[in-house]
């Protein structure tokens, strides 16, 4: 089963959230550089990573876009061994990520979530032989992508890693995703949607306010 919780993290102003007001990202509800939207994600996210921010990790997210999120990630892992590795099906979100974060700790590279298997190949040749310590999903935000994401990309976690797939439809019936991913929910040692909410957050039209974080046994 998987669980729900709802924060309101209205009155946290962690670093994250800074840094992604910082990197203009829309993880960060304070963002004041007026993206679509403004997601009540950094607070949860500090919670969920601080642990890991000076250590050496393989860290994945899935859908780059403008970038603004790989700026903010790179800014708040500090150890030099640290990999950020970025992924988008759109060469173009690609060089324009490179250009904006340029950093030596970063590797950016194809994926496209809706071809089966492109997932697994991406993240493997990225990272040959080796685990993932976070794996963020932050692509199409469809569902039966987000499966196939989860799906993919679930084996290649280490013990303890976190998989958040970001921006789930408030209105989509979480037995949506538990029925399809139940084999999965058995390996982890926690498995719960994230309600986030904070009086700024602001997804009009969408109301995808809505994580799913999955941590392996």
């Amino acid at each position: 089963m998987i669980q729900r919780v709802i924060i309101d993290s209205s009155d946290a102003l962690t670093e994250l959230c800074f840094l992604g007001n910082i990197a203009g990202t829309d993880k960060s509800p304070v963002v004041s550089q007026s993206p679509r939207h403004r997601h009540a994600y950094t607070a949860v996210y500090t919670m969920l990573f601080a642990p890991l921010k000076t250590r050496p990790i393989h860290f994945a997210e899935i859908g780059v876009a403008g970038g603004s999120s790989a700026l903010m990630w790179n800014m708040y892992f500090k150890h030099p061994e640290t990999v950020l590795h970025m992924f988008d099906r759109d060469e173009n979100f690609l060089n324009g990520a490179k250009e904006l974060v340029n950093s030596q700790c970063m590797n950016f590279s194809l994926m496209d979530v809706g071809i089966n298997g492109d997932v697994c190949r991406a993240l493997s040749a990225s990272n040959p032989g080796g685990l993932y310590d976070v794996i963020i999903d932050d692509s199409s935000h469809e569902h039966g992508h987000q499966i196939r994401i989860i799906k993919e990309a679930f084996p290649l976690l280490k013990q303890g890693g976190i998989l958040v797939v970001e921006d789930i439809f408030r209105a989509t019936a979480e037995e949506e995703y538990t029925r399809p991913l139940g084999a999965i929910i058995h390996e982890c040692s926690a498995a719960y949607f994230v309600v986030c909410e904070h009086k700024d957050r602001w997804s009009p039209g969408w109301d995808n306010d809505k994580l799913l974080v999955l941590v392996k046994a």
